[in-house]
């Protein structure tokens, strides 16, 4: 696997791992603030994720 690859990857299971935590990380971490959208964030670095894995890359010699 290429380091792209690898990297999209992590991206998106830390967007799960952000999806299934946004409660407590708003209740925890978050006391004084205003509320979070973790979960948003989540979805959003899994669909990074996923176009880092899918994507096109500039050089075709990289898959």
């Amino acid at each position: 696997m290429k380091n792209d690859n690898l990297k999209g990857i992590a991206l998106i299971l830390f967007g799960i791992l952000l999806c299934l935590s946004s409660g407590e990380l708003n209740n925890v971490v978050l006391i004084g603030f205003s509320y979070i959208p973790f979960s948003l964030l989540g979805v959003i670095s899994g669909a990074l994720g996923l176009v880092m894995i899918f994507g096109k890359h500039k050089n075709e010699n990289d898959r």
